[in-house]
C-alpha cells in the first residue's frame, strides 16, 4: 500500500512541476529588435 503512495506522489509531483513550467514567464533574454522599416519598392498605381 505504501508503494501505490509513493507511486502517486510521484505522479502527482510530475504533473505540478509541468503545469508550473507551462505558466511560469519565460526566463528567455532576447534583445529588443523593434520595429524594421520596410524597404521595398512601394506598389504601381497601375497594377491591374
Amino acid at each position: 500500500m505504501n508503494g501505490l503512495k509513493q507511486k502517486f506522489m510521484n505522479t502527482v509531483e510530475y504533473l505540478s512541476d509541468a503545469i508550473a513550467r507551462i505558466f511560469t514567464p519565460s526566463k528567455d533574454d532576447f534583445p529588443a529588435t523593434g520595429t524594421q522599416p520596410y524597404e521595398g519598392d512601394p506598389a504601381s498605381k497601375n497594377n491591374q
